[in-house]
């Protein structure tokens, strides 16, 4: 859910024949490489950094070991709960959480950041062949007074970046690369000598999310001794999890709303506070909570979700966090008004999520068919009692497995805290419009989250092909989103709880596989709502805040902004949202009388609902 700004990323570069350069960007790549030192910057193949560091509103320090020459990279920060690290290792992208969880990073994200950055870190562009990439000039740009010129960088595996050099003196001044959802701008400035090459003491890096961070070089050591120990993969290290009396396994009851799963959690021995367990997402903890709690919060970042928005948040560590037997301490969090946002559209109080910090500790299973969560110690049950197994990857803080939509192969990530049964991104199916249904709806609003809400049309997928199970006629969201997670040109689909609650869901995360094991619901046909209304919760009542186009609702004459006061006679107050959006998808042909309040006038809407998906 929420990424970290890097400035240094991870990984290897490969060189190919360069194209010749245009006699002016020659030119220019001359004078910058005398300006870095000329031939000293030869003399530098790996550098130990120590920085003081400014992230996500936290002060702290920075430690980074980089093997210039072999693209190699570890870094650790020190900032409280933005501490962790991030590395390449030679072969794998890793991240360290703040607690000591490591995980290898499988996004094509990551990869492509850490191609661009082991690029320049390497000095690669001034060499004569220009390590292998395609550069170009794109003219002269204006900022503060100041001119640049600037060039179009794509190494070999890379993306394009646009490197500015300041026209007096030819250092490189800023880098802007575009990958995926975000563009990252770093400017770099306060140029001294190490071993004879200058490099840059002052770093300013950002993101289009509203993201910052800023790293000014306290200590450099050039060429250290001991690099190959410092950057090599460091394992999980961690023993702040147990489960009480000595059992190795707990089960606790959930309830499943509108696909999402609602466990009871104790924070600090207080409580129980109700937590949705949501595998797509970080611990999240609403202030409201934090209050009870007598804790406070630290730092200040943008997070972004499902929707085209972001969210501001902060952060904080709960001493412990409990699910059943389940305990574990010093639980990192991050604070956001969850209840005011997710709460709305889920229409049950909400007083935070748990994900990617639980799961990374446990053996983990989601048990639809029992309404359970059941938490193991890592090596409590043989993997093969789970079921089918399927290996995933890491994209942030997420497991993403591949599978196909329509016999198309499909990126999916994994995701419990998702409504929806599939929605597929924008990206992908414009690339592959062969997985459009000939029968689509308008867009409308499909779900609601961090963000705010999810647009999309509707359609059925002919199949779905999970592991070994093949699912036909699944509702898919199709997303028409330009902006939050649903817009990743690299991930093909989200798959959410209308598909997971057909099976038992064991996830094992140290070993980067999820287990399948079907239920009763496995084969049943898939229905909708039937009125084409979004209702959410607001000061207590169901208010509808979309109505798609070409449905009953909107035939029916209701309108964004209408107040429910009644269903077929019965009072809105003695209803909860659940029974409101059971009525409106009671079966085809059903007709359901809405008392509303428009303006301050009430009125009777009748609804005859039907199948629109």
């Amino acid at each position: 859910m929420f990424r970290t700004l890097l400035i240094t990323l991870f990984a290897t570069v490969t060189f190919a024949p360069r194209a010749a350069l245009a006699d002016d960007t020659s030119a220019l790549l001359a004078r910058s490489r005398a300006a870095l030192g000329g031939d000293a910057i030869l003399s530098l193949s790996s550098l130990h950094v120590v920085s003081e560091l400014q992230m996500l509103g936290l002060h702290g320090t920075q430690e980074q070991w980089l093997d210039l020459a072999g693209g190699r990279f570890a870094e650790s920060n020190d900032a409280g709960p933005a501490s962790g690290g991030d590395g390449f290792d030679g072969h794998d992208p890793w991240v360290r959480d703040a607690s000591g969880i490591v995980h290898v990073e499988g996004s094509v994200e990551a990869r492509l950041q850490g191609v661009d950055q082991a690029y320049l870190n390497g000095f690669a562009l001034w060499m004569p062949d220009r390590g292998g990439a395609t550069v170009r000039g794109a003219g002269t740009k204006t900022e503060g007074g100041s001119a640049y010129d600037v060039l179009v960088v794509t190494p070999p595996g890379g993306t394009p970046m646009d490197v500015w050099f300041d026209r007096r003196t030819a250092l490189p001044w800023r880098t802007v690369v575009t990958i995926g959802r975000h563009t990252f701008t770093s400017t770099l400035d306060d140029y001294r000598r190490v071993s004879g090459a200058l490099v840059p003491f002052h770093v300013l890096g950002a993101s289009d999310d509203g993201n910052s961070q800023e790293t000014r070089i306290a200590r450099v050591e050039p060429n250290p001794p001991g690099l190959a120990a410092r950057v090599v993969r460091p394992a999980s290290d961690v023993h702040d999890f147990t489960i009480e009396g000595g059992a190795t396994s707990t089960a606790v009851p959930f309830q499943l709303i509108d696909n999402h799963v609602y466990v009871d959690v104790r924070l600090n021995g207080k409580g129980p506070f109700r937590f949705v367990f949501d595998s797509g997402g970080a611990n999240v903890i609403d202030p409201g909570v934090l209050r009870q709690l007598g804790a406070s919060a630290q730092g200040s970042a943008q997070g972004s979700g499902v929707g085209s928005q972001t969210e501001s948040i902060s952060f904080t560590t709960v001493d412990s966090l409990q699910i059943g037997g389940a305990k574990l301490t010093h639980a990192q969090f991050a604070v956001l008004p969850i209840g005011a946002g997710f709460g709305i559209a889920s229409g049950s109080p909400i007083d935070g999520i748990i994900g990617f910090e639980v799961l990374a500790r446990y053996v983990t299973t989601f048990d639809y068919g029992a309404n359970r969560v059941v938490l193991r110690l890592p090596g409590d049950t043989a993997a093969d009692a789970f079921g089918a197994r399927i290996p995933f990857v890491f994209h942030d803080n997420t497991p993403m497995i591949s599978g196909s939509l329509d016999g198309v192969p499909a990126q999916m990530t994994v995701d419990t805290g998702s409504r929806m049964s599939v929605s597929v991104f924008k990206p992908f199916a414009a690339a592959h419009p062969e997985v459009l249904p000939a029968a689509l709806t308008a867009a409308g609003v499909n779900g609601f989250g961090i963000g705010g809400p999810a647009l999309g049309r509707l359609g059925r997928l002919d199949t779905l092909q999970i592991g070994p199970f093949l699912l036909r006629e699944t509702i898919a969201d199709f997303s028409t989103q330009e902006k939050g997670s649903f817009a990743d040109p690299y991930t093909a689909a989200n798959v959410g709880g209308g598909v997971w609650k057909r099976f038992a869901l064991t996830f094992d995360y140290p070993h980067q596989t999820l287990y399948l094991t079907p239920n009763a619901a496995l084969s049943e046909r898939e229905t909708y709502d039937r009125s084409g209304a979004f209702v959410i919760e607001r000061a207590g009542a169901p208010v509808i805040l979309a109505v798609r186009a070409g449905t009953p609702a909107e035939a029916a004459g209701l309108r964004k902004g209408d107040t429910i006061e009644s269903v077929d006679g019965h009072p809105a107050a003695t209803l909860s949202l659940a029974d409101v959006r059971a009525a409106l998808r009671a079966d085809a042909g059903t007709h359901v009388r809405l008392g509303i309040s428009r303006g301050g006038t009430s009125q009777d809407i009748d609804v005859t609902l039907r199948d629109y998906v």
